[in-house]
């Protein structure tokens, strides 16, 4: 992943930099600085998955799981390993449960996998869900992995939609690691400042659909996950941006919602002094998980849910004034009230 994502922007004259942790920071600038912040697009380029300990024995592999999977997911689940270039397949026999709290959902520590013919894994060698590759079914996209492909692909989209217009803008796209152990990569880029500190992030996701957050109703506005609510300024100016885009374009839809199914990078964003909020699209088997019949499938999302992604990074990316952190002027509707009812309180204090 990291490698195609440097190769898409150095192809287009884009300079990418990576820190010592991997995290990837490119940034498109043509034309003037616009007043304010420039924007921060970020999404993360990992998804959960294994890793190689050591062989057990002729045939097996003891690999220890990073992510969020509940535990019975995984017993006589498919695995492959790609291993010096070519990929060893297999079935999880054992595992190994992580220690958890109350309440808290039963996840895998380490799993052993019994390989299908005679096979070697090396060890540090990465594994994944032993899926069908990607396909598309009507609007949908089904993949081994949409969280957080879906939302790289967006920025790149994002990237090549600037390049071919030439657009005027200035705008960071970070691409970030081991968001599925809790944020590590993304945290390690805003305390050794990777993160431009004078930027507004918008943090871009898949997150699980939910009964108010239907799929095919377009992306989400995220103003808030399991732990935290966003920069409701940043929040507010994004929602702007795509009423203005809406009334221009009567197809164009978006949501604006809670999505407190789990917790997402903005959150760590918030918590480094960073203005951010989020932007999701609708997941379906979220980490690979079909609940309904307890077993490992592709995710998948609604293309047109992505399509209008894009329209709205790009959108948000052509606007002539960046983004001001400061309080701004109240808007008309709620101005309107005031003065229609001030005389009215004034007249009637201690009545």
């Amino acid at each position: 992943m990291a490698r195609y994502v440097r190769s898409f922007c150095e192809r287009r004259g884009l300079k990418v930099r990576a820190d010592k942790f991997g995290n990837l920071l490119t940034k498109y600038q043509r034309g003037g600085r616009k007043a304010g912040w420039p924007l921060l697009f970020s999404a993360h380029m990992d998804h959960p998955g294994f890793e190689a300990l050591e062989m057990v024995g002729a045939r097996g592999v003891r690999a220890q799981w990073r992510g969020g999977v509940a535990l019975e997911f995984f017993r006589g689940a498919g695995v492959r390993f790609l291993s010096e270039g070519k990929w060893v397949r297999g079935i999880i026999r054992r595992v190994k449960p992580l220690k958890s709290k109350p309440g808290q959902m039963r996840r895998a520590d380490t799993v052993e996998v019994e390989l299908r013919g005679r096979g070697q894994v090396a060890k540090g060698a990465l594994g994944m869900w032993d899926l069908p590759g990607p396909a598309i079914r009507g609007k949908k996209i089904h993949a081994p992995a949409c969280d957080d492909i879906a939302g790289v692909a967006a920025m790149l989209c994002l990237l090549e939609v600037l390049c071919r217009r030439r657009v005027n803008a200035a705008v960071y796209l970070l691409f970030t690691r081991a968001e599925e152990v809790g944020f590590a990569g993304c945290m390690s880029a805003c305390k050794a400042g990777t993160v431009p500190k004078r930027s507004a992030i918008v943090g871009i996701e898949c997150s699980t659909e939910l009964l108010t957050a239907r799929m095919g109703d377009g992306p989400i506005l995220r103003v808030g996950d399991r732990m935290s609510v966003f920069s409701p300024r940043l929040e507010g100016y994004c929602r702007q941006t795509a009423d203005e885009l809406s009334r221009k374009d009567k197809t164009f839809r978006y949501q604006r919602k809670l999505m407190d199914g789990g917790a997402c990078e903005s959150t760590a964003f918030c918590a480094y002094g960073y203005e951010a909020t989020g932007v999701c699209l609708a997941l379906g088997n979220y980490h690979n998980m079909n609940k309904r019949e307890k077993r490992i499938e592709r995710e998948y999302i609604h293309l047109e849910d992505l399509a209008h992604m894009i329209r709205w990074f790009v959108a948000l990316a052509s606007k002539r004034r960046g983004y001001e952190p400061k309080v701004g002027a109240p808007p008309p509707l709620l101005e309107g009230i005031r003065r229609k009812h001030e005389r009215t309180l004034v007249r009637t204090v201690g009545k």
